[in-house]
């Protein structure tokens, strides 16, 4: 054979590699167009899905609605050509994008907390409604919306073509907000445990570290009390309660006399207090703010103003100190109190970057042996559970309370230099333009789950925080911002892309 006829061969067997091969550019033109093409579909889904009321709530962690949304997961993931199942119980979905070895993984969770009062919203809890802009209701911004716009990065790097070096697996949980994350048994189970990974449930850039987190069950039992019949509020342990009532019974016109003026001198803002009639004497009822039980700062913990309340009345109401419920109210009164760091009670602990512990006294509820009031405490490492609940139970001893450990897991620690955190980071900031640093939270997520996890997303720095409180809402922008982003790390992560920067398409971005 001539040079001439090698050179032509040489050339066509060329060619012909380079049309099998799978396209090598991938940069943010393609990712902004990949999204832009599913944004409506994404938005449509995640409307559909708020209006699905996946909630948990305690003793019940096994919904029928909680598996109709993972029913309506699956279905939508096959329908965008991804492999898609429920495991066994009904109770999670996994998606997966190619096969092997060293899988990368994304955790979210589908359940939500309850809406609370739906007179407080703008939109209806569980609308969906596409308003000004943002998609209404509980469970849009925690979880629903990073979830879809995970599937749909999935979906996205499927249909780019690129060569994968590693598969991708979504793994859809339904009882992360109660922690009871007895439902993720089933994936280790399966053996479907990923490598490495994150859950896309908290905040951008990425999530390091987070504090503990210990669901304690405080109990009062005893001889029920003459006057404090009632003293019940909140809706979750890890929601700050923004409404909390007593039943007291009596003359209404002798507690009226003592409250009222007690009311009025009431010296906390942001509570306010409200008096009715009731079949055997009045209800009192305190009005605070819901907020995250993370950030027990941000709200206005009704419970904990109606115990100091009611704590300062007690001898002119006839509260009897011995009784269950007199015993839970000194107890609430004077070893939580308006704190938030857990002071009183012996679990102040600070780290840096970390900041303080907290503790939100999050739910009361009258049992027929007395009183439960569910505290939900977070404390960064350093000061492990076993230490905590020591401090609990000597704090406890003078009221004859009794200790609970509902649910608890100890602080998150992954090294803000190891490999996972520093890919994250880079592509967060190839994608905003922000010279951000790895987080550390008092949140606690699904990373707490499996080895190898962080928390990356779905909320940008100087957000509203909406998770748990009233008129949550995803911004449609955001969910467009959070797709981009997650297909670039699975991109990068999956596929072994790097991405070249070009103009963003939107004013928000460089």
């Amino acid at each position: 054979m001539n040079c001439k006829s090698w050179c032509r061969s040489l050339l066509a067997a060329a060619a012909l590699l380079l049309a099998a091969a799978p396209a090598l550019a991938f940069d943010r033109a393609d990712i902004d167009a990949a999204v832009a093409a599913r944004l409506d579909a994404a938005v449509a889904d995640l409307q559909a899905w708020v209006r699905i009321r996946s909630i948990t709530a305690d003793g019940d962690p096994h919904r029928a609605d909680k598996t109709a949304l993972l029913q309506a997961v699956v279905q939508r993931a096959q329908q965008l050509g991804l492999d898609a199942r429920l495991l066994p119980g009904d109770q999670v979905a996994v998606v997966e994008l190619g096969q092997g070895a060293d899988a990368l993984g994304i955790l979210v969770h589908g359940d939500v907390v309850p809406a609370g009062e739906a007179g407080r919203w703008q939109q209806p809890p569980f609308s969906g409604a596409l308003v000004d802009g943002h998609v209404w209701g509980r469970g849009s911004l925690d979880d629903k919306g990073p979830l879809v716009a995970s599937l749909y990065a999935m979906a996205a790097l499927k249909d780019a073509g690129l060569t994968l070096t590693r598969p991708v697996r979504l793994i859809v949980g339904t009882s992360e907000e109660n922690m009871d994350w007895r439902d993720l048994d089933a994936v280790r189970e399966a053996g479907l445990v990923p490598a490495e990974g994150w859950t896309a449930d908290a905040a951008f850039p990425v999530i390091h570290a987070e504090k503990s987190y210990l669901d304690a069950a405080v109990l009062f039992s005893g001889p029920a009390d003459p006057v404090l019949r009632g003293f019940l509020g909140g809706v979750a342990p890890n929601s700050v309660p923004e409404t909390a009532t007593a039943v007291l019974v009596g003359a209404p016109q002798v507690l009226t006399g003592v409250l009222e003026p007690a009311i009025a001198a009431y010296p906390a803002e942001g509570v306010r207090f409200s008096l009715a009639a009731a079949a055997s004497g009045i209800e009192l009822t305190a009005h605070g703010k819901a907020a995250h039980g993370a950030r027990p700062d941000a709200g206005v913990n009704a419970i904990t103003h109606l115990a100091q309340l009611l704590h300062g009345q007690r001898a002119a109401l006839g509260i009897e100190p011995g009784s269950a419920n007199g015993r839970a109210l000194a107890f609430i009164a004077e070893q939580i109190g308006l704190e938030t760091d857990g002071a009183t009670l012996g679990l102040r602990h600070s780290v840096p970057k970390l900041g303080d512990s907290t503790v939100n006294l999050g739910r009361l509820t009258q049992t027929r042996q007395g009183l439960r009031a569910n505290l939900n405490i977070r404390v960064p490492r350093g000061l492990d559970l076993a230490a905590q609940g020591i401090r609990l139970r000597a704090a406890l001893a003078p009221y004859g309370g009794r200790l609970q450990v509902v649910e608890g897991k100890e602080a998150l620690w992954v090294d803000p230099d190891a490999p996972l955190v520093r890919a994250l980071l880079d592509v967060y900031r190839q994608f905003t333009g922000e010279d951000a640093a790895p987080l550390a939270i008092g949140g606690t997520t699904y990373a707490k789950a499996f080895p190898n996890f962080v928390a990356f997303g779905m909320g940008f720095p100087g957000g509203p925080m909406l998770a748990h409180a009233e008129n949550e809402r995803l911004a449609v922008s955001d969910l467009q911002r959070g797709m981009r982003i997650y297909l670039g790390a699975l991109a990068r992560l999956a596929a072994g892309v790097t991405l070249t920067p070009v103009a963003a398409s939107n004013g928000d971005e460089p």
